[in-house]
């Protein structure tokens, strides 16, 4: 259960990461126009550095959780790979601990900006001006899944170490040691080369 929970967590965050990405590819083909126009035409679409800012904030919280599931954020390894299994499972769940809390304050604090905008009414200070609301909305619940991420693997990792199962444990909540990383570059560069 817990497996399959990883799982299909993992994948709504793949589908999230992509989705994130095609918004900044939108983004960009927006800025490349809004370039273009102002170049040739001396006119401005209007709004575009707005809008690339928008999908910048919302893109970033919605693909921290893959990132997550790749453990792609940076986790400093210098001591880490020194110590053994004990002290590596207690700074994996010290580590995701502490990103906990500050998610969860960091989420609380984000909601009572997106409160303060619906009350107030607020839009943006600029030609489009936009509710606030719709992008820190839009934001928020990407902070929202990135803190339930973090509480899946909490719980995962700790279903694992006491079910007495500590290599799978690492797996979902340790960091890749260079060994890994070295070989997950060498498949990666066999399956393209099989691929021509």
């Amino acid at each position: 259960m817990v497996f399959h929970l990883l799982e299909k967590s993992e994948k709504i965050s793949q589908i999230a990461a992509w989705c994130s990405g095609l918004l900044l590819f939108l983004a960009s083909i927006m800025i490349a126009v809004e370039v273009v126009l102002r170049k040739a035409f001396a006119v401005s679409m209007g709004g575009a550095d707005e809008l690339s800012s928008y999908a910048l904030a919302i893109s970033c919280t919605w693909g921290f959780s893959y990132a997550l599931f790749r453990k792609s954020h940076i986790r400093i390894d210098v001591l880490y790979c020194r110590l053994p299994q004990k002290g590596r499972a207690f700074l994996d769940l010290l580590a995701y601990g502490l990103l906990a809390i500050y998610l969860v304050t960091l989420s609380y604090f984000g909601f009572l900006v997106v409160k303060t905008s619906v009350i107030k009414h607020s839009v943006a200070n600029t030609p489009l001006a936009t509710p606030l609301w719709i992008p820190q909305a839009l934001w928020l619940l990407g902070l929202f899944w990135f803190a339930f991420m973090i509480f899946v693997i909490l719980a995962a990792t700790c279903y694992y170490r006491l079910r007495g199962n500590p290599q799978q444990a690492a797996q979902v909540s340790g960091i890749s040691t260079l060994d890994e990383e070295i070989q997950e570059t060498a498949d990666v560069t066999i399956e393209r080369t099989q691929q021509k």
